[in-house]
């Protein structure tokens, strides 16, 4: 019994240490037309595991009309490998880095014009990785810039947040 509860207790920690979130980040500036404002601050997340990488952008916001949209983009640096079939904790060959764009929308209801947000960005991942010997494509760092988080409600409401670099 001792055994398959330790082996439980390994293969639950493999699986936390895969996927990583970095701790919440706050913007670093906030413009505002039209009324539409932050209730409180939201936050900007990054999630990564071995096969991709994403933001996630929460909170809410006032002075909406009766439905809003979040607009989460970034640029995103990553750095891809390869590994050999076979091998065990073996270091990532032949390294590539690539920068692309990144984003995500959600349209939003609102309430008396207060809504939340929950959006996240398209995932960037390895899977357009060629290797060579059917080694197996994996994500070994990525790093967000030109984050930005816009709002918008109606014609004249834009509430944008600009956040610093992530690195997850």
């Amino acid at each position: 019994m001792r055994t398959r509860t330790a082996i439980a207790f390994a293969l639950a920690g493999v699986t936390f240490a895969l996927v990583t979130a970095a701790l919440a980040v706050g913007p670093t500036s906030v413009t505002q037309t039209g009324g539409l404002h932050f209730v409180g601050t939201p936050d900007v997340t990054a999630t990564k595991d071995v096969s991709g990488v994403f933001l996630t952008a929460t909170g809410e916001v006032a002075g909406a009309g009766t439905s809003a949209t979040a607009t989460l983009s970034a640029d995103v640096t990553i750095v891809t490998g390869c590994i050999n079939r076979g091998s065990k904790d073996q270091e990532p060959s032949g390294l590539q880095r690539s920068t692309s764009p990144t984003v995500g929308t959600q349209t939003f209801n609102t309430r008396s014009g207060r809504g939340t947000f929950d959006v996240d960005t398209t995932p960037v991942d390895a899977s357009s990785r060629t290797c060579p010997d059917q080694m197996t494509p994996v994500l070994v760092s990525a790093t967000f810039t030109n984050v930005v988080l816009t709002i918008t409600s109606g014609p004249n409401k834009t509430l944008t947040a600009t956040f610093p670099d992530i690195d997850p």
